[in-house]
């Protein structure tokens, strides 16, 4: 449990977590590997999740693709999903609830971070579709951070731009890593289901101080909560 009124900060993920981006990315997969008459590598999804673009190209060329450089595959990966994170198409990808909850925190006093591995081209324009890109005091990415989420650093790195301490922050995040990073960083955590494999979704909630299967049912920030 969290005692909101000692809370004084939210960090939000954006993929996974406001955005149901699975969908988009697994296309992404599906395309990009098929071109290469790959199937996608199980497991693909996960062992990239917490990564940013350069850390997953990096890691896609030395395991899977040996012969092709991170930098075209980067360049790929950006043409194929640039055009789904677009302003006019973008507010249909966030989860059911988070547009209202971001809002309601904000009329709280909260103070608000994104704290993202994606890139200013595609948060920023769907951010804006969503109609809440103003309502974020600051946006932090790894690359900001100079590390992945699986490190304290960019939850630390926003709790300092938000001029909150760690401990009255809340990270919402769907990953197990960067939660497990929020926690070291001081943070109290809330674990956002996201269609997660059930031993991985167990090992998530375990460590988890909230656990939200339904961004509406956030007590006390939604009715429903």
């Amino acid at each position: 449990m969290i005692d909101w009124k000692s809370i004084r900060a939210a960090v939000f993920d954006l993929d996974g977590t406001l955005i149901d981006s699975a969908r988009i990315w697994q296309e992404v997969d599906e395309t990009f590997f098929a071109r290469r008459g790959m199937a996608v590598p199980p497991g693909y999804a996960e062992e990239i999740a917490h990564l940013g673009f350069a850390e997953s190209a990096a890691l896609t060329v030395r395991r899977y693709l040996p012969s092709e450089r991170a930098e075209e595959v980067i360049e790929e990966w950006r043409a194929l999903s640039l055009s789904r994170y677009r302003a006019e198409e973008g507010a249909r990808y966030f989860k059911p609830g988070a547009i209202r909850l971001v809002s309601r925190m904000r009329e709280a006093g909260l103070r608000l971070c994104v704290a993202t591995a994606s890139l200013p081209e595609f948060f920023r324009p769907i951010l804006r579709a969503g109609g809440i890109e103003s309502l974020f005091d600051d946006v932090v990415t790894v690359a900001d951070a100079g590390k992945n989420k699986s490190f304290p650093d960019i939850f630390l790195h926003s709790a300092q731009r938000l001029g909150v301490p760690p401990a009255s922050c809340a990270v919402f995040e769907d990953n197990g890593k960067a939660l497990a990073a929020a926690r070291r960083a001081g943070m109290r955590t809330c674990a956002v289901y996201d269609g997660q494999p059930q031993p991985v979704w167990e090992a998530i909630c375990a460590d988890a101080d909230v656990v939200l299967y339904d961004l509406r049912r956030c007590a006390p920030f939604t009715e429903e909560g």
